[in-house]
């Protein structure tokens, strides 16, 4: 409708309403529209802003844990079951300083096991050392008679002979540590390894008045030949040791498919129930441990059965002590041999 040259407009319901009226009405309406639309921007900017401040504090908090965790300080857990980024990112860095704290106390371990290593060391070697220092100051004495000077140059090569020997055996446990030995195992004669290990042991045992003896069932073994003798001779060793004049060392073989077990045993008394947590450790003497004893043996013996996936365990029988030493045969079976057979020789 057209009212004095100027539209009107018809609201609902039937009213009209003139054009200025009309006009003013979009007006209203467009500024209420952009009032919201301003109210709800700066609603959102303080959301924003909110948030970032928020994870501003968060990201502080774990800069802050991270230069303690820096400078020795305890490792949390600061792990959360949230979705987001930065609780990803928690979860790498407590992933990450659990790693570190674990390489830190490794560490600290490996400091303190070498301490304690180059103790020994020093206190196996002092005892031969003054020994030589004083059959040297006695060689010196012009009081001393000849006879006696030639058995004080008896007694230093025996002093260095034990040197030599235990920095022989150092030697071998340090390349065992640090997995430098190459393992050659191959099928060898467990009866012959047996053989050879009662040969090493037999001047020993001839001093001390005690039998030794080996037997088995021909079967192989598959192991490294000089590592295993190794281990073999220092158990059968450590059995003379610990054996009475009169008494008996044997050295037994058997096998089957999974594995070959040695056992060496000795008429000598019993281990005591408290020295075993402790009988495989290095440089450790039990309460009956032979004169002169290092404590090397039987931790060598353990580092080459492990170094070749192998087992060493011991046990009090009704005879007495015995050791069995037991390497498994992985992808190749063990071998039954003919009597004077050879493992080159089964097909």
């Amino acid at each position: 409708m057209v009212i004095d040259g100027r539209k009107s407009h018809e609201e609902p319901g039937g009213k009209e309403v003139s054009a200025g009226a009309a006009a003013d009405l979009c007006r209203v309406h467009s500024g209420g529209r952009a009032f919201f639309r301003r109210r709800r921007g700066g609603t959102c900017l303080a959301l924003a802003a909110g948030f970032c401040v928020c994870r501003a504090r968060e990201i502080d908090r774990l800069s802050e844990y991270l230069a303690s965790v820096y400078t020795g300080g305890e490792i949390l857990d600061i792990r959360t079951q949230r979705e987001g980024e930065l609780n990803a990112l928690r979860d790498d860095i407590y992933k990450i300083t659990t790693i570190l704290g674990e390489q830190k106390a490794a560490l600290e371990e490996d400091k303190r096991l070498l301490a304690d290593f180059l103790g020994d060391v020093a206190h196996q070697l002092k005892t031969p050392i003054a020994a030589i220092l004083l059959q040297t100051e006695l060689w010196e004495d012009e009081a001393v008679p000849a006879e006696e000077k030639d058995q004080c140059a008896s007694r230093v090569s025996q002093a260095a002979e034990r040197m030599g020997w235990l920095v022989e055996q150092l030697l071998k446990l340090c390349r065992l540590d640090a997995a430098v030995v190459r393992f050659e195992r191959k099928q060898n004669d467990a009866l012959e390894l047996l053989r050879a290990a009662a040969q090493s042991v037999q001047p020993l045992c001839a001093d001390r008045g005690v039998a030794v003896e080996w037997a088995g069932p021909p079967v192989s073994c598959l192991c490294d030949r000089a590592w295993t003798l190794e281990a073999l001779t220092n158990l059968a060793k450590n059995a003379a040791e610990h054996t009475d004049a009169g008494g008996r060392v044997t050295l037994s073989c058997e096998g089957n498919a999974l594995y070959t077990e040695f056992a060496v045993e000795n008429d000598g008394p019993p281990i005591p129930e408290e020295e075993f947590p402790h009988l495989f450790e290095r440089f450790w003497r039990g309460k009956n441990a032979a004169p002169g004893s290092a404590g090397i043996g039987l931790a060598l013996a353990k580092a080459i059965a492990q170094g070749q996936g192998g087992t060493v365990r011991a046990e009090n029988c009704p005879r007495g002590p015995r050791f069995t030493l037991r390497f498994y045969a992985g992808d190749e079976a063990v071998t039954a041999l003919s009597p004077g057979g050879h493992p080159d020789a089964v097909s």
